[in-house]
């Protein structure tokens, strides 16, 4: 599997790391493993990674994962921040469909700025510095 997960203790953030090669076997499996693993935490802050992944998903598969996060009971709930590349971000399709959907998801370049949203310690927006 091209991703890890692991909770951070010391925040309660939920931290999913993708990297390499991603195809949508391996983000069905990774979004599978947060909520059967951390469903049942409220609220559920998830920190995804997908700065060192390579995402070979079609157009379709992205919105077919975005819909499938967004309504994944144990997932649905989360509040996600997702670091991505200053040049490309690989998710953009998934995540704007995941946010038409419901589902709480915001953009960004540092990991210091997403953490901080994740906690409230910022506001955040769409691709945060």
């Amino acid at each position: 599997m091209s991703f890890h997960i692991r909770l951070n203790p010391t925040n309660r953030i939920v931290n999913v790391v993708f990297f390499e090669r991603v195809e949508l076997v391996e983000k069905l499996a990774a979004a599978r493993q947060v909520a059967e693993k951390f469903g049942h935490l409220n609220p559920l802050l998830l920190l995804v990674d997908v700065r060192r992944a390579d995402i070979v998903l079609s157009t379709s598969e992205r919105r077919q994962f975005g819909r499938f996060a967004a309504h994944l009971q144990g997932l649905s709930h989360g509040r996600a921040a997702v670091l991505h590349s200053v040049d490309h971000n690989a998710n953009v399709i998934i995540n704007s469909t995941a946010q038409a959907e419901g589902m709480e998801v915001v953009e960004f370049v540092t990991e210091h700025a997403a953490v901080e949203w994740l906690t409230g310690s910022a506001e955040g927006g769409r691709n945060r510095a």
